[in-house]
């Protein structure tokens, strides 16, 4: 499942990054890699970005979704 289809208040962990050596090196940046559990707080209408955040930290960060469509992730609690 991509990061792109999970729903608001969704927690996951950052199973995969596909893509290239760009977006792995953008979302290392970001302190976003794999194995890192995050939560979605947002997800901006049509072709908006998404906001996470690092469980381990708090840090909120707005993912394109280009991106996120290419994140793969394993959901660890449905939002209610």
């Amino acid at each position: 499942m991509s990061l792109l289809e999970l729903k608001k208040g969704t927690i996951a962990v950052i199973h995969r990054l596909n893509g290239g050596k760009g977006i792995s090196a953008r979302m290392s940046g970001l302190g976003l890699y794999e194995g890192k559990r995050i939560r979605v707080i947002s997800t901006a209408p049509f072709s908006g970005p998404l906001m996470v955040e690092d469980l381990s930290s708090g840090a909120r960060i707005m993912i394109g979704r280009g991106i996120a469509s290419r994140v793969e992730v394993t959901v660890e609690a449905e939002s209610k």
